[in-house]
């Protein structure tokens, strides 16, 4: 069976909107559910090392901003507490094993 490409189209927009992934048997196209994908451990080490790399930089980057602040006489006791809150949060981050495949991100500030 030749499937044109407007049924194609058709197929693939309602796939897309029920979370389903398109497959060709049996001489048409049906939708399916997708299937999880499956991480190597160290692909998932690698995805936590780059995860915390950069909310670490994100961390020092409101640290920073918060002690100019302070610095400059701008700060109000909110911006103070925030500050804690980030120091808490980026010392939290520094005790992360990246390597550990079931690490636990600790949550952001707000």
């Amino acid at each position: 069976m030749t499937i044109t490409n407007q049924e194609y189209a058709e197929m693939a927009i309602k796939a897309n909107k029920e979370g389903k992934e398109l497959k060709y048997e049996n001489g048409k196209l049906t939708l399916v559910a997708p299937e999880p994908m499956k991480f190597t451990e160290e692909q998932i080490i690698f995805q936590n090392q780059q995860i915390k790399e950069s909310l670490f930089k994100e961390a020092n980057s409101e640290i920073d901003i918060l002690n100019d602040k302070i610095e400059f006489d701008e700060a109000t006791d909110d911006d103070v507490a925030m500050l804690k809150k980030w120091k808490l949060y980026r010392i939290n981050f520094k005790k992360l094993d990246a390597t550990d495949i079931k690490a636990i991100f600790p949550i952001k500030p707000i």
